[in-house]
């Protein structure tokens, strides 16, 4: 990661690769509430940091970045899956425009699922 890489405090769940939808079968055992996971983008890498340890997704191991969730109050999320990791990972962001964009301005396509 470089001074140029964007970085912001969230919330962390860990969830089934399948979950499309916040009531499509969505069940976490494993999750954080803001502020306790941290979001780092960098053009080479995304890493979320939190008390499980870190979920790195690079441009090879990559399947998919989409939209989750949209609650509009409360908050929005980024669901991150990657090759190598049985469970996809949501970043539940209070600020998710800001992480959409610097996500696209680090060169990463975001899927609206």
């Amino acid at each position: 990661m470089t001074d140029k890489d964007f970085s912001t405090r969230g919330g962390v769940a860990y969830v089934d690769r399948q979950v499309g939808t916040w009531g499509s079968g969505f069940k976490s055992h494993r999750r954080a509430t803001w502020p306790f996971a941290r979001l780092r983008v960098g053009a080479k890498e995304i890493v979320i940091s939190s008390m499980f340890g870190e979920f790195r997704v690079t441009r090879t191991n990559l399947v998919s970045i989409s939209r989750f969730g949209r609650v509009p109050v409360l908050a929005s999320g980024v669901k991150f899956v990657a090759h190598g990791h049985h469970e996809a990972v949501i970043f539940w962001a209070i600020g998710v425009r800001k992480v959409l964009d610097e996500l696209h301005r680090h060169g990463w396509s975001v899927g609206d699922t």
